[in-house]
């Protein structure tokens, strides 16, 4: 007869104390301070991405300032426009965007209205066979103004960032207009030189445009991941319902250090998109406020409520302990130690007693059984002198004691074999794991097993709850 024997027990009576974890699985996101300190640095970004962007649109007037006349009240109102639409970068990318759609089309209606014009000019001069030497001053003045646009926009604007590769085309442009005027090509060359200026004035309006509202994402973005961290902070620890004072759940550590990568995942796309160098096109800033960070919330609520099942589970545990050295002690054995396996409390819970009479010990297990509130309760016998009955008679009423407080236990099954010495050993067995970290929120194991801490429903509730529902 094996001095092993193992009962297996269905928890499913218990859940009226899962209901408990299940509250303590709530996340909070009720946090007015860390929220207004989140507000406060959205606005202080925002205000810094509208001072750059005034900046470098003075850089850009200054640039401009060589221009016409007529080019010149053309740039001087899309200025005014740009710099308008910049102020607006408070009332979020939605509305920025909005608004940019609605700058671009007025901005590119005024280019085709300068664009007939101009051919309208065009047509005239064509009359005279391009022999006019108006018509020779006008492409000269247009060539001027469009290399004095491409200059301004290649030193002050972010155009390989927002618009890649189409300064270049305009450049290789430019080049063929100065090849045609230096051929004596003036008036024939006026057409191409006035859609070269043009396309480069829309150039400069669209890489100004972009930037802001790429601005306006990179800020809602950031906010979006300080609000993610400010919540992974406040949900770090929590309070534990009807525990003793200070007694928290602490969430990384019943999560094997799942808060803690979740943690660090999520400052590190903080300091991504913080810094002045971010990569992210408005694309993946898009992806970061409508995937990313809904996806990390959703992990913490995931990784609390691990937690919270951890720890009622735990507990569960000591509960069902304290049942059994009950029933042992009432068949003449004296409790004599708790411990867990390798000192932590999410490992299996031991307690140890010995016979009064004779001197034989018996060592309860109860183990997890996987990461929810299951467990598998074990009674394993050491005696110089073995009696079958005694042991049968043991394991049974154990079972039948899980039974009375409304937990469905089956019969004692046997294990093969003697169980290990060395389990006798709760020295050794207590011995933390070379890589283990100090428990912060446990169920008590150093004196005999209750759950005197009752991090979530107490001895006496489960016992009240079991004998209501037989």
């Amino acid at each position: 007869m094996s001095g092993a024997k193992v009962i297996s027990v269905d928890a499913a009576a218990w859940r009226d104390a899962q209901a408990s974890a299940r509250d303590l699985a709530k996340v909070r996101r009720d946090m007015p301070r860390l929220l207004r300190q989140v507000e406060r640095a959205a606005r202080e970004d925002v205000e810094r991405a509208r001072r750059e962007a005034a900046a470098r649109q003075d850089g850009t007037d200054r640039a401009l300032a060589g221009l016409s006349e007529q080019a010149r009240k053309l740039e001087d109102e899309t200025g005014r426009r740009l710099r308008e639409h910049g102020e607006r970068l408070a009332e979020g990318r939605r509305e920025l965007a909005e608004q940019g759609e609605r700058l671009a089309a007025e901005i590119a209606r005024e280019r085709a209205e300068r664009r007939a014009g101009l051919a309208a000019v065009d047509a005239r001069v064509g009359a005279l066979r391009g022999e006019s030497d108006a018509a020779a001053a006008a492409a000269r003045r247009l060539f001027d103004d469009a290399r004095t646009m491409h200059d301004a926009i290649r030193d002050t604007l972010p155009h390989d960032r927002f618009a890649p590769g189409r300064l270049e085309r305009l450049a290789s442009r430019l080049d063929v207009a100065r090849g045609n005027l230096e051929a004596h090509a003036a008036g024939y060359s006026l057409s191409q030189v006035q859609d070269l200026y043009l396309d480069l004035s829309e150039l400069r309006a669209d890489v100004e445009r972009l930037a802001l509202e790429w601005e306006a994402l990179r800020a809602e973005a950031l906010a979006a991941l300080r609000t993610v961290a400010a919540t992974i902070e406040d949900n770090a620890e929590r309070p534990i319902a009807e525990a003793d004072p200070g007694t928290v759940l602490d969430v990384d550590h019943w999560t094997d250090g799942g808060l803690a990568e979740l943690r660090d995942a999520v400052a590190r796309q903080v300091d991504l998109v913080a810094d002045p160098d971010c990569p992210l096109d408005a694309a993946e800033l898009r992806a970061l406020i409508t995937e990313t960070a809904p996806e990390h919330e959703g992990r913490l609520d995931a990784l609390v409520e691990r937690a919270a099942e951890r720890i009622v589970a735990s507990q569960l545990r000591v509960n069902v302990a304290e049942q059994v050295v009950a029933v042992l002690e009432g068949q003449g054995f004296a409790w004599s130690g708790n411990t867990y396996a390798a000192g932590d409390e999410r490992r299996a819970f031991f307690s140890r007693l010995r016979h009064r009479a004779d001197g034989g010990e018996v060592v309860v297990e109860v183990a997890p059984d996987g990461d929810g509130s299951g467990f598998t309760l074990r009674i394993l016998s050491y005696e110089d002198d073995p009696d079958d009955a005694a042991r049968r008679e043991r394991s049974a009423a154990v079972s039948r004691a899980l039974r009375a407080e409304g937990l469905d236990a089956g019969d004692p099954a046997e294990e093969g074999g003697e169980p290990d010495p060395a389990l006798r050993d709760f020295d050794r067995l207590a011995r933390p794991a070379a890589q283990s970290r100090p428990a912060r929120s446990r169920p008590a194991a150093q004196s005999r097993p209750a759950a005197h801490s009752r991090p979530v429903a107490g001895q006496d509730e489960v016992r009240g709850r079991g004998a209501d529902e037989r």
